[in-house]
């Protein structure tokens, strides 16, 4: 059966097959069950065995803000990052002219090979 609606049809959709009832997942809920009661008897043995342990990590630790930095000292912890960065930066620099200098050795030293043996393989002396 159809209905014209402005041009517009409505069609009979098939109805899905009845599945039956879904199987009864007693046996998961029970797993899941015994698994959260581990968990909270873990967590509950944690906090009464290790609770000036749990306090290190940040997320347990207390709300109170750490220090105050002058500006004094942290203007000269920034000066020595900055003359650290300054310090591997150089280093990186000589160690690239270092690289491409023993690259030109290395290719200087495959082509000086290559011309000293033969059309057969052979070393020409």
């Amino acid at each position: 059966m159809s209905y014209d609606f402005d041009g517009e049809r409505e069609r009979d959709i098939e109805v899905a097959p009845d599945i039956g009832p879904l199987r009864s997942g007693g046996h998961i809920t029970i797993v899941v069950y015994i698994v959260l009661a581990l968990i909270g008897s873990g967590a509950a043995f944690l906090w009464h065995g290790y609770e000036g342990a749990l306090e290190a990590f940040p997320i347990l630790g207390s709300d109170t803000a750490p220090p105050a930095v002058s500006l004094k000292s942290f203007d000269e912890y920034q000066r020595a990052v900055a003359s650290n960065l300054r310090s591997y930066s150089e280093k990186l620099e000589a160690q690239d002219i270092e690289i491409k200098q023993l690259k030109r050795f290395s290719s200087d030293l495959n082509l000086r090979d290559s011309q000293t043996v033969g059309d057969n393989g052979d070393f020409v002396h």
